[in-house]
């Protein structure tokens, strides 16, 4: 019976869960585990661990009730996707595939293979393996499992997810266990704020990226460097409070080490004149351009820059320029049409960046300063930051430095945490903030000589702090001026394949024309009609639904649209599910109202990404034509 019941779970496997397939078809059974009949009949599964003791880890009267009552206590139609760590032998799942629309995502993460293939020689699968919801990560040796939930980021990131964990599974595999929630966490923290970036600034993004066409094609590529400043030491400057504290220590040994700032922290700099080498700036906003504004001819200093800046940022910087791709879909495009330029990986903010940087380069030791990720004293920004210039401007009789830093502060309000200092003193710091401590840490290795001389804020795990005046004597004793300077005036700009961008740019714009030809038709047909019938209106959707199937066969173009319009995406993807959960609780006449609405406030977006993507494209025709 059992070789029957695997066999059968196994073709299922083969035909619809190939890479769980391969995971598990070599897997032996594990010799810790031993499947038994429960008192109510059904198989139930006990550990024995090194000393030979056994420990039920599903229920020994009726595990099969006992899913029923974990389930049951589930709000189900509060959630669209669900995350089942440890599978045990899968009644829980079997459970929540009797409440769920077939719309719901049901991921289950299994850190042992052993268990898993012993669950599949137990119970027969298929209603499971049939489901077209459902699908299993295995995660890696380092339990990673980032790449494995690639492809469902932006739909958790929209609607959520229910963690399923069944804690006497944990137990046995507690470190595993504490592992794969440690990397869910930063996976989703990190895909949220992308997701809420993204969302309220794509417009901004594709536009900045559109001006900045001729920047990137005169901008030498970070590959340039690649490795170039091997075992250099680098000092990444950021305007936290705390570089009030000792910035000026920096500019004794400011020959001995390569200084990256942040764009934030030119001005605190220059107030203490000290050029640095990199400046980093990653921001679409155009507040951005204020942190240049005082630096005029003088700065003799590199720009690396991801090209969604605003356009002027490039254009009238007066050193030297290094672009980077960027994560958007339309630079993705541009670099494989007009050469790679190199990239630093997911970033989250310009400090994050500047780090990926100074690693792309090949710098050791790395040391940060300014770097708080919290409030000092209500401040966010160092003394000498742009950001403090402006409330500086803002004093008067009514409105003092502590009153400004007050209302600034509570900006924040919803979002603020407790948190001790790197000292263990109380200070403050949002979500997020805190959220970016954990992307550094699992960013920076144990071994990677990365250093923090803040002085101040929550400190970064896995990083130790050490003063700055310490880090330097101890880091920074070698003139490595020379070494810089010819490392960086021996950078040639590469020639741009423009012959073939122009073709690539053509292609795409008969792509896009093909898709307002579609939208022509459903508008020509929409208006024609004085009276929105049902039946107008169900022609209406079933006209956007061929449109957005044709859509989904053309991944690269849809990605581009998206980019462009990535609110309207996402709200019509919330809505679709909210109305997949209440479709049967709907008359006929109500559901086409929905579904209409939510169409026809999707096409008006739909049109404007298109007209707005050929005019992007016909630009990057004419430049790489005439060039």
């Amino acid at each position: 019976m059992t070789a029957k019941i695997l066999d059968n779970n196994f073709s299922l496997l083969k035909k619809h869960h190939r890479n769980t397939y391969r995971h598990l078809v070599d897997q032996k059974i594990p010799q810790n585990y031993v499947v038994s009949d429960s008192q109510s009949g059904h198989p139930t599964l006990i550990h024995i661990d090194s000393k030979g003791d056994r420990k039920y880890l599903l229920s020994k009267y009726n595990p099969l009730q006992e899913a029923e009552n974990f389930i049951k206590n589930i709000n189900i139609a509060d959630h669209t996707n669900f995350i089942i760590l440890g599978m045990g032998l899968g009644y829980q799942a079997f459970e929540l595939l009797k409440h769920i629309p077939e719309s719901s995502k049901v991921i289950i993460i299994e850190t042992d293979k052993h268990l898993a293939r012993l669950a599949f020689e137990t119970l027969d699968f298929s209603e499971i393996l049939l489901h077209p919801g459902i699908s299993f990560i295995f995660p890696n040796e380092s339990l990673e499992i980032q790449s494995h939930l690639e492809d469902e980021k932006l739909n958790l990131c929209i609607n959520g997810y229910y963690l399923i964990q069944q804690n006497a599974l944990s137990e046995v595999n507690r470190e595993k266990s504490n592992r794969v929630l440690s990397s869910l966490k930063i996976f989703m923290q990190e895909s949220t704020i992308n997701f809420k970036t993204q969302k309220a600034k794509s417009k901004i993004f594709c536009n900045n990226l559109a001006n900045n066409f001729k920047n990137m094609i005169s901008s030498a590529g970070i590959d340039s460097l690649e490795s170039a400043m091997l075992n250099i030491p680098a000092v990444i400057c950021s305007a936290g409070p705390s570089l009030d504290k000792n910035i000026q220590f920096l500019k004794a040994k400011r020959n001995n080490f390569i200084l990256i700032s942040v764009a934030t922290a030119l001005k605190a700099l220059k107030a203490n004149d000290i050029a640095p080498d990199f400046i980093v700036a990653i921001d679409p906003e155009e507040i951005t351009l204020k942190f240049f504004d005082f630096q005029g001819n003088s700065l003799n200093s590199w720009l690396v820059y991801n090209p969604v800046v605003p356009s002027p940022i490039p254009s009238f910087f007066k050193g030297k320029r290094l672009v980077y791709d960027s994560t958007s879909n339309l630079s993705k495009w541009l670099q494989k049409n007009i050469g790679v330029n190199g990239s630093l990986g997911k970033v989250f903010s310009v400090a994050h960046a500047a780090f990926q940087f100074t690693n792309f380069i090949g710098c050791s030791p790395k040391i940060f300063i300014g770097q708080d990720f919290s409030f000092e004293k209500k401040r966010l920004h160092s003394k000498n930051s742009y950001y403090y210039q402006i409330m500086e401007d803002q004093i008067n009789q009514s409105s003092t430095l502590g009153i400004l830093n007050e209302k600034n502060f509570h900006k924040y309000a919803d979002n603020i945490i407790d948190k001790k200092s790197i000292f263990s003193n109380p200070l403050f710091t949002t979500i997020s903030l805190d959220s970016y401590t954990n992307i550094f840490s699992d960013t920076i290795e144990a071994n990677s000589k990365t250093y923090n001389s803040s002085e101040g804020g929550i400190g970064i795990n896995k990083i130790i702090n050490i003063p700055l005046r310490e880090a330097l004597n101890l880091y920074c004793t070698t003139n490595i001026s020379n070494k810089v300077s010819s490392t960086l005036n021996s950078i040639t700009l590469k020639s741009p394949d423009l012959k073939k961008a122009s073709n690539a740019a053509k292609d795409q714009i008969d792509l896009f024309n093909l898709i307002l030809d579609k939208l022509d038709i459903v508008e020509t047909a929409l208006s024609s009609s004085l009276t929105l019938t049902d039946r107008i209106k169900e022609e209406f959707i079933q006209k956007m639904n061929e449109i957005i199937q044709s859509m989904l066969n053309d991944k690269e173009t849809t990605l581009f649209l998206q980019d462009y319009n990535f609110s309207g995406f996402s709200i019509w993807n919330q809505r679709t599910n909210q109305i997949l959960k209440k479709k049967n609780k709907m008359s006929q006449k109500e559901l086409i109202d929905e579904e209409f609405k939510r169409d026809h406030d999707f096409y008006k977006g739909l049109r404007e990404s298109v007209e707005f993507n050929i005019s992007v494209f016909d630009l990057f025709y004419k430049e790489a034509s005439s060039a």
